[in-house]
């Protein structure tokens, strides 16, 4: 997913795909272009339609017939045919006024999120601010409201690997304090706000997912739990159907059934190294921490790690021609911002 965050993500991705297409690894076993998501369920997340032009199941929210089958599901006269806002778009949103309240579950957009200094005044100017989450994040720390939920060992349901496979998971323990999950709290708000969503247990969801999603369908409980594990498209309840081990096999999700190329302009980097600014500053994986840290950072045993809590590591003679001593404080500085830290003085990246 690394590729993604760069300012030509969706050129990179077409790109990689082209060369997949070029050299004939796309449509046969064991090849492809598989994206090592970021978290457990990114690949379910957006199967689900937590996407900003697309219904569950991968359908466009532009296409009237959609929008149709959807309302009548859900019990609506009809459904917006706009798309929705992309979350790198929020700040000027708000500034604009067309964004007043944000509902956010599971992200910490004020620890993560590009463009830190918009992002926070964009959240200082909205009118709420509500956050479901399982710990107290800095996003958590600056809403309105807060609704504690339960984590992945307290509920069950079904999470898709970067493959599109499903798998069932199962509730391990009891959630304490009268803890309620994702889908329940969901439910008694739009309950409480007068659209009743009333659900028993998480099959009952699911099963209204496959009748409005063709390639989920088969997918039934019972055939994930026999099976473990089911790759869509599964389109038939039957045992015969047991999911689609890879994609393409036969044509391509075009007009015409061929593959398609995709070319990109190259465009320079936006910041460049000058005399103010000369050297170039990357993340990297360590050991101890994950990502934003919002769940890693919450265990002990990590946190007596070495890399807590966090440092720079420097080159030895960028250190050396500026002074810098290993495990000193120093000031990061760029065009977007500044951040205080400690220099970790090593020859592990390039000078």
């Amino acid at each position: 997913m690394g590729v993604t965050q760069f300012y030509q993500g969706v050129e990179t991705v077409r790109s990689l795909t082209s060369l997949a297409i070029l050299t004939g690894n796309l449509g046969r076993p064991n090849v492809g272009v598989n994206p090592v998501r970021g978290q457990n369920n990114v690949q379910g997340a957006c199967d689900m339609g937590a996407l900003p032009d697309t219904y569950p199941g991968y359908q466009y929210v532009k296409f009237a017939e959609n929008r149709e089958k959807f309302a009548a599901a859900w019990g609506v006269d009809s459904l917006p045919a706009h798309t929705g806002y992309r979350i790198s778009e929020l700040p000027h949103r708000v500034a604009q006024g067309e964004i007043r309240a944000a509902y956010i579950m599971g992200e910490d957009p004020l620890q993560t999120d590009a463009e830190l200094p918009a992002v926070r005044q964009a959240f200082d100017d909205l009118e709420l601010v509500i956050v479901q989450d399982i710990f107290m994040t800095k996003t958590a720390a600056a809403a309105d409201v807060i609704l504690p939920s339960t984590s992945w060992g307290e509920h069950e349901g079904v999470y898709t690997a970067a493959d599109r496979g499903f798998q069932r998971f199962f509730k391990a323990v009891e959630p304490k304090w009268d803890l309620k999950t994702d889908w329940q709290i969901i439910s008694e708000i739009a309950t409480r706000m007068g659209y009743p969503m009333h659900y028993n247990n998480t099959q009952e969801i699911w099963d209204e997912l496959r009748h409005l999603c063709p390639n989920f369908y088969g997918a039934t409980y019972e055939k994930i739990g026999e099976l473990g594990y089911i790759q869509w498209p599964c389109r038939d309840e039957s045992a015969a159907d047991q999911g689609t081990s890879y994609l393409f096999k036969e044509t391509f999700s075009t007009p015409n059934g061929l593959a398609q190329f995709f070319t990109c302009d190259w465009v320079a980097p936006i910041d460049k190294l000058s005399d103010e600014y000369p050297l170039v500053l990357s993340t990297v994986r360590e050991v101890g921490h994950y990502s934003s840290r919002s769940m890693t950072g919450n265990c002990t045993a990590l946190a007596m790690l070495a890399d807590e809590p966090g440092y720079a590591q420097i080159n030895t003679a960028d250190a050396e021609r500026l002074n810098i001593a290993d495990e000193a404080l120093v000031w990061i500085n760029s065009r977007k911002g500044r951040v205080i830290t400690r220099a970790q003085v090593s020859d592990r990246p390039n000078k």
